[in-house]
């Protein structure tokens, strides 16, 4: 079992640090995915903030949690009833998340 100091170096394979560098990087863009990973990377280093997707509020975020995250994400970006800036919005969320729990990109 990891300490509580390990858990706070890493957020599942990510320092902080790295969250926090990506999350700036994907402010440029400003387009609808670049503001669904920029949500996700929030909750990740704010975990008392609502799930970008989901709403729910974790307190402290384990991978299952991301995981659950991610999931949601995916699917609702696959989701035909939402709109096409919905689905761009929690493709960025899953790609982040994704990212965070060291997953290969979702393909383009």
């Amino acid at each position: 079992m990891a300490s509580a100091s390990a858990v706070q170096e890493f957020i599942a394979v990510r320092t902080p640090e790295e969250i926090d560098r990506a999350a700036c990087a994907v402010r440029i863009d400003g387009g609808p995915e670049a503001r669904g990973a920029a949500a996700a990377y929030r909750w990740v280093l704010d975990p008392e903030a609502p799930a970008p997707i989901s709403g729910s509020r974790c307190g402290v975020i384990t991978e299952p949690d991301l995981a659950a995250e991610e999931r949601a994400a995916l699917l609702a970006a696959r989701d035909p009833a939402r709109s096409a800036a919905e689905r761009q919005r929690a493709r960025g969320v899953a790609k982040a998340l994704g990212w965070v729990l060291g997953f290969a990109p979702l393909n383009d």
